[in-house]
């Protein structure tokens, strides 16, 4: 790939790069900015990204996802009414839509308070969704082919229309938040706005980490928890061994919270890692390059290469996740591989298994995305069965037997690289299982 670009799929090389302090983002994030201010996710210089990343972190760390529990439980359970009024109907259910309008709904309550209310109503709120996943795929583009940003001003003219609808969305929700005390709720807003306010609103720091807020924790979240309804429903044995485990640790849906009782869930928790390996949420490459402030004579090197100053460098997490030096069958959705290896060989999966990234620009919603697939699955299996839907709709999200790009393998969830993955189904039919 010459001197512009190089991406490692070795797992070594994951902590050489991204834990290395003569490691800088890479100048392409700057490309992504929506506005002059950017966000925790494309801000370059790193002591401002990490004053944005300290306040950003502030509503989704582990005990502040203790205080908003019950608030993302009444969004789980407004997920199984749906489900419920589907299976009543025998209507097929396209799984990314749901678990779009899901995370969409968490990530508003969780970031202004705001309900979106994506899953009961049928409004333009279930667009953004959408308008985020199409901006994903801008900055994708731009950051693995800059050139390309030389074309932004035609771009922005011929995506005008979606920018200003999705642009009316975040302000109506950010004016509604700004309406009410600052301390009405504890969520992104209660945090920054001190320090990330500004009167115009549209160049403000707080309007830059919106955006990224809803796309990162609700998109992102789907992915995985879309590939995990496509693997339980293509893998029986798997299906049967977590429903079991659901059904027999819970006595009733109520006492699906975080505790002990969800902490015994081991198998809930390998398929959900499992997930996190095939149905890796970012697909795209981070890029990294020599930091311009590492003042150390000697050259950087990675993986024995000396690497030239002003060469990009990062390791490509779906690529590394199908590995088959780190994951034996790594195609195949085992979550027992999480439960049964060696230790030996669990060291070896971990050292590659970096969903979240590593270093001081990982993903600060870990503990988010955690709570909301063990709840989300747990109810699901606690209150149904489901299986794909007949005929072609079934297949939809699957390969195709006979393909030459890659999609060949009908039991792997496709995704496609948009940044952030872009997915589609499965198709799945539910039932209020018996008993």
């Amino acid at each position: 790939m010459g001197a512009f670009d190089t991406v490692h799929s070795v797992a070594v090389v994951t902590k050489d790069i991204y834990l290395n302090q003569r490691v800088a983002k890479s100048p392409l994030y700057g490309l992504a900015q929506l506005n002059s201010k950017g966000n925790v996710f494309d801000t370059l210089d790193i002591d401002e990204h990490r004053r944005k990343r300290k306040i950003v972190s502030q509503p989704i760390t582990e005990r502040a996802m203790r205080e908003y529990e019950p608030s993302m439980i009444e969004h789980v359970d407004t997920f199984v009414e749906q489900l419920a009024a589907s299976a009543r109907t025998s209507e097929p259910v396209n799984m990314t839509k749901r678990c779009m309008w899901l995370g969409g709904d968490v990530a508003g309550d969780l970031g202004f308070g705001y309900p979106f209310k994506m899953q009961t109503d049928d409004n333009e709120n279930q667009w953004l969704q959408g308008g985020l996943a199409l901006a994903s795929a801008r900055i994708n583009v731009y950051m693995q082919t800059p050139l390309v940003h030389m074309l932004e001003p035609l771009i922005q003219i011929i995506i005008k229309q979606a920018i200003n609808k999705v642009n009316g969305i975040a302000a109506t929700m950010i004016q509604a938040r700004v309406a009410q005390e600052k301390n009405a709720k504890r969520d992104l807003y209660s945090f920054a706005i001190d320090h990330m306010g500004g009167a115009d609103l549209e160049d403000s720091e707080l309007w830059a980490e919106a955006f990224f807020f809803i796309l990162a924790g609700g998109n992102t979240t789907a992915a995985v928890m879309s590939g995990l309804f496509f693997y339980l429903s293509r893998y029986p044995d798997c299906y049967r061994r977590l429903a079991e485990e659901i059904r027999t640790t819970f006595a009733a849906p109520d006492e699906i919270r975080s505790g002990e009782q969800l902490r015994r869930c081991e198998y809930l928790r390998a398929c959900i890692n499992e997930a996190l390996r095939l149905a890796t949420p970012n697909t795209a490459t981070m890029w990294r390059r020599q930091s311009p402030n590492d003042q150390t004579k000697e050259p950087l090197v990675i993986d024995g290469h000396v690497v030239p100053p002003g060469t990009d460098i990062g390791v490509n997490m779906y690529s590394i996740h199908r590995n088959e030096a780190y994951f034996p069958d790594p195609f195949i959705f085992r979550p027992e591989r999480w439960l049964e290896s060696s230790p030996k060989q669990l060291a070896i999966m971990q050292k590659a298994w970096a969903p979240f990234t590593l270093g001081a620009h990982s993903c600060p919603g870990k503990a988010v995305a955690y709570l909301e697939l063990s709840f989300t699955l747990a109810r699901t299996l606690w209150e149904f069965d489901f299986e794909p839907a007949p005929g072609a709709l079934g297949r939809i999200g699957a390969g195709e037997s006979g393909r030459t790009d890659g999609r060949d393998k009908e039991y792997e969830y496709q995704l496609y690289d948009t940044f952030s993955a872009m997915h589609y189904g499965p198709v799945l039919m539910f039932h209020a299982r018996e008993g």
